[in-house]
């Protein structure tokens, strides 16, 4: 796989199109290739944002004339619907242009993020136990995680402000293995996920599950719960006071 047949290939195999054989070829060129790796995360990432683009939002005189530029001379037989269109050209605009759509790409991004978090709380909660490692001390946990990943995030006690800590494991968002400390408040649950780096991550209400983000000097932080909105608030800036002793 190379060059200008890179996009086909990888929408085809998206897509389900290709034989048993075509389909090893591609995933042994995607585990081999971190580049190509990432044209298919990109692939993907914009697929997902396009499906929850509702109809009466999506401006489809504009998004139709991209589409139909896009995917000029490909394949006859690719879906006509006007979402697979606009995601070809989003697709295609994206891997042809470094600078093209990038505000699309960080609102997926950060979408993504968020929903993973959603998602590996939601897991977490359907588990024997929401967590890997059970404790209530932080110098337990904090090197249990040093133990697992490249860098330990700070575990804080919150036991004064109501919050207790539970324990920890280990997630993956986005293919990245990262840290999620567990706390409670009476029945609820808490997680946070600590990923390196600042990040633009989405907050508010997602599944039914309240997120709040906030970041330090080396970590983004992601708070899912069922508490309410104000109680969340309340753990986020508990935990930003209790990082700096």
């Amino acid at each position: 796989m190379t060059g200008e047949h890179d996009i086909d290939f990888l929408q085809a195999y998206a897509d389900g199109e290709l034989d048993p054989a075509a389909a090893a070829a591609v995933e042994k060129s995607l585990a081999a290739d971190p580049k190509l790796r990432a044209k298919y995360e990109s692939i993907l990432s914009l697929r997902r944002l396009i499906r929850t683009i509702p109809d009466d939002d999506v401006p489809l005189e504009r998004l139709h004339a991209k589409a139909v530029s896009a995917v000029s001379g490909q394949r006859a037989d690719r879906r006509s619907s006007w979402r697979a269109l606009a995601a070809a050209a989003l697709v295609g605009a994206v891997l042809s242009s470094g600078g093209t759509l990038i505000g699309l790409q960080q609102f997926a991004a950060r979408q993504e993020v968020s929903r993973f978090a959603v998602s590996n709380h939601i897991r977490s909660l359907l588990a024997d136990k929401p967590f890997d490692v059970a404790s209530s001390d932080r110098h337990t946990v904090k090197p249990w995680f040093t133990t697992k990943l490249p860098e330990s995030p700070p575990v804080v006690d919150l036991a004064a402000s109501g919050f207790t800590l539970v324990g920890g494991r280990v997630d993956v968002v986005a293919g990245e293995p990262v840290a999620s400390m567990v706390y409670r408040r009476g029945p609820h649950a808490i997680s946070v996920t600590a990923l390196r780096g600042a990040r633009n991550i989405k907050d508010g209400d997602i599944a039914g599950y309240n997120v709040d983000t906030w970041h330090d000097n080396h970590f983004t932080y992601v708070a899912v719960s069922d508490i309410s909105p104000e109680t969340l608030d309340a753990f986020k800036q508990a935990f930003i006071a209790g990082a700096k002793n």
